[in-house]
């Protein structure tokens, strides 16, 4: 007797199992053993095989027996150790669960996948036709890799075996959760037979109707609305796992396909409950989580069974998350889910936690499911500390709290913002608000850092705000939490203006003002530092090289130190200067303030505007610039616009060929109230003349000819009219080549926007392509216009019968039409075949004497072979003309 197996569903699930190394030779080398199970969901019953094991496929060419494993005594059966396990059993439907395990040893890394194959499905499948004698058939994929780690597949909660309701929608979530910890995501596919290929004549559920078949990609629930019959459908999915590497980037790691059977049924007045999930959420490790879910049935008097499954319910006990009540009227109950979170459940990837709703309708009971995102971030950073040094910044704070074993903390990053406005993270934050900036990294086992911007030194005046957070090897990142403020001391001067009050290459001048050290608490304090007190001046061009002293001011009294001075005789037209002031006291040199550029502007001319940008390197931050303008034939600078940004295109009212003159007013301040602001500073002026760079458009031209008479005429388009880059358009060029891939020559100038044509009268061959430029009152030159071209109409025939008696009436064999032709090689033969004469000459007149015996030739018939080469604008074409001539005398 042949049995049927009748397969209804299952997957092939593995885990990566020790030891995960061993020792060859003295050598640390990998080991990458698995456990592999295979869970088939089957009939039972009479006639139908039942299978003690089932075979494997590895994916690297072996294969193995797994033998069945489970057994909890509802099937008997007299030939196997495990007999398996009926999970649901309805007149007419009963479905039994077999799992089957082996382990495997794979030689090394690669992309494997694993499979499974058994000769039968069940019985009336609606979308497979002869689902009974259809192979059954499911994969998964495992890549191994030494460098992503070990890698186990997701596991799933909720089984492949559902049943719903004509007309009413389905879901089915299997609840997965990644015990790697990484990130999942659900797509439809096809159930497969013979070699994992499509079954044929396979189709999803919705084929031919109108409802819909989709699967939730972040989440997994898969919903069909609605099953438009009754009978029994296979439906297939993949759940995929990605890990994110080292540099940000998911990359797919391994995947389980679910083959699933779901058993459509008439219940019209049966429908699938409700649950309203909370929103997702972030939580610091340690929090205890307690969210309300709400469960509702439109049936009245029915009972609503809740389950959980995946993410938080996945976690080991004591920590696994519970809900309660489990089950409630359908009129509507609260169901409290309560986690309690620790250091442990810190990762980069949300607890994707799926609740399963089941109503007790009849015939069967429909279900809904509702997913909860929760991630766990690893606790803000405690007793950060920021203390002032010099012109850095010492900062330290406590260790990080959660340090897990399976995700240890990897580091600390250091962010600073230059101001001290509150900042309000949140958990689920995912990137530092704008302002913030790394600054630096420090090991796991260091909690103090140093910041010396880059050993630039901070900014006297400049307040600034930190952030210190814990990165783990997952790249989990802790809840930023609360950012620290300070401020350096300013125990120095701190430079407030470079302001240049004169162009020129050798008479310029630079007003630079500073601000004293101040003396009050935790600043400078003159009882320690008495005098006396000496401010110098330095200065260099351009930021390099090394400073000068250009002034130097001793006071015994510090209150009656300089706080300006007028820089005189300088170019200030080739470049930015830059200033520093250095501080001495009679204990020695106190400091020196951040260096300070002046504002350098340049100015560049272009079509009716002049493009405007400026560069500086101050310590201050500059928030607005106003741009003056000096218009030919005035001497007064004018206020034109404003801006944030260092860069102005001035198009107002400019005319091509003039000179404008412009100079920029930069206005900013420190973020420390206690120094004056606004901090007001020019640039040096700098002209431009207003340049037409711009060419016209190219002109659209057009042919018209007379081949035979030698006629052509070139017409195009005024391009002043069309183009807004030709408004001033002065004259065209003509250009013609006689082929198509010659060079073109030019051939005269047109002058005048509207005189848009050209004509050639009697040309000996017409053919060529021409092309047409426009040229502006700038001397810009448009492309050439695309090219039109024209053939030649090259014509030549020859005679039969010529009359060489003397009468002045066709006494010479010459052609009857010969027009453009470039070149010929007629042969004539007389009746004997004899040569009796030849040319090159397309224009030929033969008067019938032989060139080889220089007599006329006889009376009667000769032959000739004319090649004629005919000009073409694609090139020379050669034609053959073969013909008899008929010679009287």
């Amino acid at each position: 007797m042949v049995y049927a197996t009748h397969n209804r569903a299952g997957e092939i699930l593995y885990t990566r199992i020790q030891p995960f190394t061993t020792s060859v030779a003295g050598y640390t080398v990998p080991v990458y053993t698995y456990s592999f199970t295979i869970i088939l969901y089957t009939n039972d019953g009479p006639g139908i095989a039942d299978r003690c094991q089932d075979t494997i496929y590895f994916g690297d060419g072996t294969r193995g027996i797994a033998p069945r494993i489970n057994d909890d005594g509802s099937v008997n059966c007299s030939s196997c150790n495990f007999c398996g396990q009926i999970i649901l059993s309805q007149p007419g439907y009963t479905v039994k669960k077999n799992i089957y395990t082996i382990t495997h040893t794979y030689p090394g890394p690669g992309t494997f996948k694993v499979s499974t194959f058994d000769p039968n499905r069940n019985l009336d499948v609606q979308n497979i036709p002869n689902s009974v004698d259809q192979p059954f058939y499911v994969e998964s994929m495992l890549q191994i890799n030494a460098f992503t780690g070990a890698v186990s597949s997701p596991q799933f909660n909720f089984p492949p075996i559902d049943q719903a309701c004509v007309g009413k929608c389905f879901y089915h979530n299997p609840g997965a959760y990644d015990p790697d910890g990484d990130s999942l995501s659900f797509e439809i596919t096809t159930c497969r037979g013979v070699g994992g290929l499509t079954i044929p004549g396979f189709t999803q559920p919705n084929y031919g109707t109108s409802g819909t078949f989709s699967i939730n990609p972040t989440k997994g629930t898969l919903s069909w609305c609605s099953p438009p019959m009754q009978g029994q459908y296979n439906m297939a999915f993949i759940v995929r796992k990605w890990r994110r590497n080292t540099s940000g980037v998911y990359e797919n790691v391994g995947y389980v396909e679910r083959d699933m059977q779901v058993v459509v049924n008439a219940c019209p007045t049966n429908n699938p409950p409700f649950v309203a999930a909370p929103q997702d959420t972030c939580v610091e490790a340690g929090a205890f989580i307690s969210k309300i879910f709400k469960v509702s049935d439109p049936d009245a008097a029915q009972t609503v069974t809740l389950q959980g499954g995946g993410g938080a319910f996945s976690v080991p006990p004591p920590y696994t998350a519970a809900i309660s009540p489990t089950s409630g009227p359908s009129i509507g109950y609260n169901v409290n889910f309560s986690w309690q979170t620790n250091c442990n459940h810190i990762r980069f990837i949300p607890y994707s936690s799926t609740l399963k709703a089941t109503d007790n309708g009849l015939p069967v009971s429909l279900v809904y499911f509702a997913t909860y995102n929760i991630k766990v971030v690893p606790p803000a950073i405690q007793g950060l500390s920021v203390t002032p040094f010099g012109s850095a910044m010492t900062l330290t704070w406590q260790a990080a709290v959660c340090n897990p074993f399976g995700n240890p903390l990897l580091n600390y990053s250091i962010y600073r913002k230059n101001d001290c406005v509150p900042v309000t993270f949140s958990p689920c934050q995912s990137s530092m608000p704008p302002g913030f900036v790394k600054v630096g990294t420090v090991a796991a086992n260091v909690t103090n850092f140093t910041d010396n911007n880059n050993g630039n030194g901070l900014v006297v005046g400049q307040n600034y705000s930190y952030v210190v957070e814990a990165v783990y090897t997952d790249s989990s990142q802790s809840y930023a939490g609360t950012s620290v403020c300070a401020t350096l001391k300013k125990d120095i001067p701190i430079i407030t203006n470079v302001d240049v009050l004169a162009t020129d290459a050798a008479l310029g001048v630079i007003n630079v003002k500073w601000v004293k050290p101040f003396t009050n608490t935790g600043n400078f304090d003159t009882i320690q530092n008495p005098g006396p007190y000496t401010i110098n001046l330095l200065y260099r061009s351009a930021g390099s090289g090394p400073y000068s002293l250009i002034y130097s001011n001793t006071q015994a009294n510090f209150y009656q130190l300089p706080t300006a001075y007028t820089h005189s005789n300088i170019n200030t037209t080739d470049t930015y200067k830059q200033y520093q002031i250095q501080f001495i006291a009679s204990t020695g040199t106190v400091g020196s303030s951040q260096s300070a550029t002046s504002v350098f502007l340049s100015a560049t001319g272009a079509n009716r505007k002049v493009n405007l940008s400026w560069q500086f390197n101050v310590p201050w931050t500059n928030t607005l610039y106003t741009i003056y303008r000096q218009a030919p034939s005035t001497s007064t600078y004018i206020a034109i616009g404003t801006t944030t940004t260092t860069s102005y295109v001035d198009s107002a009212n400019i005319v091509n060929r003039y000179t404008y003159c412009y100079k920029v007013q930069s206005s900013g301040a420190y973020s420390d109230p206690g120094i004056p602001a606004p901090l007001i500073n020019n640039s040096q002026t700098v002209c431009a003349k207003a340049i037409d760079m711009v060419p016209p458009c190219a002109p659209n031209v057009s042919l018209t000819a007379n081949c035979p008479n030698g006629f052509v005429q070139v017409n195009w388009n005024n391009v002043s009219l069309i183009c807004s880059n030709a408004k001033d358009v002065l004259k065209y060029t003509l250009y013609v080549k006689s082929t198509l891939t010659g060079q073109y020559i030019f051939v005269d100038t047109i002058f005048g926007a509207s005189n848009t044509s050209y004509h050639f009268d009697y040309l000996p061959l017409v053919g060529g392509c021409y092309a047409v430029s426009a040229i502006d009152s700038s001397g810009n030159v448009s492309p050439l216009s695309t090219d039109v071209c024209i053939d030649n109409c090259p014509e030549f025939d020859l005679p039969n019968i010529v009359t060489m008696n003397g009468d002045g009436a066709n006494d010479f064999f010459m052609p009857i039409r010969s027009r453009q032709i470039k070149e010929i090689n007629l042969m004539v033969y007389d009746r004997w075949g004899n040569l009796v004469y030849t040319t090159n000459d397309p224009h030929f007149k033969w008067d019938g004497v032989s060139q080889i015996s220089k007599l006329p030739v006889s009376e009667g018939t000769c032959f000739y072979v004319c090649e004629v080469f005919e000009p073409r604008v694609d090139g020379i074409k050669k034609r053959i003309i073969k013909s008899w001539l008929q010679i009287m005398r």
